[in-house]
């Protein structure tokens, strides 16, 4: 999926974080892409992109300058690894200090709160963005039906899908909305 990284809309996304465990925060932000994501996360699937496109419509909602502060954020994602994996990354969210908050409800749905001014948004797929045949085909998978063909016909779904979501501005593939408080407890 090469391809996604040269997408119309793929997300780049510049932070900040402190020096060192204890230190200051830097001067200059570095930029994140999805290549340093798929690194991260071993492999360039829709989950990834899908993630990444969402999380840094949110990211931009709380961080209007550009800059996102990765010590500032806390996070709310559904049990997906790949979903997982994009929010630590991106937001600097961990489990370990209660700020990476998995709640297997929300589906593909993120919730972001930058914790410095308390505002929190709601990412959220838009119903019909992710196609019907494509949701078909990966509860067959996760029912036990691996077939090679099946397998392939999965992977050129979720690659045409998310090319789809890259190819559009994001305001046309997730619903933003501010919400009063981030609905979780934090560390």
């Amino acid at each position: 999926m090469a391809e996604v990284e040269v997408a119309p809309y793929a997300p780049v996304v510049a932070v900040v974080d402190t020096v060192s465990s204890l230190g200051p925060r830097a001067r200059e932000p570095q930029k994140i892409t999805l290549q340093d994501l798929v690194r991260f996360h071993g492999h360039p699937c829709d989950g990834l992109v899908v993630a990444a496109a969402g999380i840094a419509y949110g990211l931009q909602a709380l961080f209007p300058r550009g800059v996102v502060d990765r010590t500032d954020l806390a996070v709310a994602v559904n049990r997906s690894a790949c979903y997982g994996d994009v929010a630590a990354y991106l937001t600097g969210a961990r489990h370990r200090y209660g700020s990476l908050v998995v709640d297997p409800s929300l589906g593909d749905t993120w919730i972001l709160t930058r914790r410095s001014t308390g505002r929190t948004v709601r990412v959220a797929l838009r119903p019909g963005v992710k196609p019907q045949r494509l949701r078909r085909a990966e509860a067959s998978l996760r029912r036990g039906g691996c077939e090679p063909a099946a397998i392939a016909e999965v992977q050129e779904l979720q690659r045409h899908f998310a090319l789809a979501v890259l190819s559009q501005p994001p305001g046309a593939v997730f619903v933003r909305e501010s919400l009063p408080r981030f609905p979780y407890p934090t560390g």
